[in-house]
């Protein structure tokens, strides 16, 4: 147990150099700081409606831009040590194809992490900056829960990097995560005017994918009426990820066990 602890750790903390070495990662958080810049233009026609939603925008386009990173990377792991055939080396050691498994999931997960903190300091720094109100509870739960939703994220695209290529991998992982809020509110619309066989349609069909828009605090951050959500409510978003995230771990291992090494 202690090995396969420190086998993950190990496979982790390289995926997270690798995505604190990389340039990239600071030009976004350049660009949402330039983002957030804008609110002083706002703020200078003390328009309060509009900074709210401004703020909102950016704080959505920081949780967007955590999940696309998050999909590059995923979708980049498996296939690229195939073709680089250093796994054979890895798994020649005492590494499992579990522990290998869940050594890159943590590791994307550790930078997403990374990502996403340097956007939410950029966030609160720029709230404090202009004096708008914060609801901290309200904002750690916000934090929580968008960390459920990059982790369905990362394990849906670890089995979709195994069924096909790195570049569908991608695309088909960003259509679904892009298409979630719009794919729930069209499904909310449709379900009372079709018939009982395309409702049970619908109702599949919104359990197979997951929604990810139930993790999105954002508005209500923003909009300063909201009290935290229920610890009830809560919990339940968290057994809603955990289940996605094990589902999709677990196809991706059986996928994985079946490649020929």
């Amino acid at each position: 147990m202690m090995r396969s602890a420190i086998n993950r750790w190990l496979i982790a903390r390289t995926i997270l150099l690798e995505a604190v070495r990389r340039q990239e990662l600071y030009v976004i958080v350049l660009i949402s700081v330039a983002l957030l810049g804008g609110l002083r233009f706002v703020k200078f026609f003390d328009i309060e409606g509009l900074g709210k939603f401004y703020r909102e925008v950016s704080l959505k386009t920081m949780n967007l831009a955590t999940a696309l990173t998050a999909i590059l990377l995923a979708a980049r792991q498996l296939p690229r040590e195939f073709k680089n055939r250093t796994l054979y080396p890895l798994l020649a050691k005492p590494v499992s194809r579990l522990d290998f498994l869940l050594g890159k999931f943590f590791g994307v997960m550790l930078a997403a992490g990374f990502c996403y903190g340097l956007f939410m300091l950029v966030f609160l720094a720029g709230s404090l900056t202009l004096r708008a109100k914060m609801n901290y509870p309200l904002f750690v739960q916000a934090v929580y829960l968008q960390a459920w939703s990059i982790a369905v994220l990362v394990a849906m695209t670890f089995v979709l990097s195994l069924l096909f290529n790195t570049d569908a991998a991608i695309t088909l992982s960003a259509i679904l995560c892009l298409s979630s809020q719009v794919l729930m509110t069209l499904m909310s619309y449709l379900y009372d005017y079709v018939g009982r066989a395309q409702q049970w349609g619908l109702l599949a069909l919104h359990f197979l994918v997951p929604q990810l828009t139930l993790f999105d605090l954002s508005a209500k951050i923003v909009h300063e009426i909201w009290p935290p959500i229920p610890a009830w409510a809560v919990w339940r978003l968290t057994l809603y990820g955990a289940g996605y995230t094990a589902v999709f771990l677990a196809l991706a291992y059986l996928l994985f066990r079946r490649r020929p090494i």
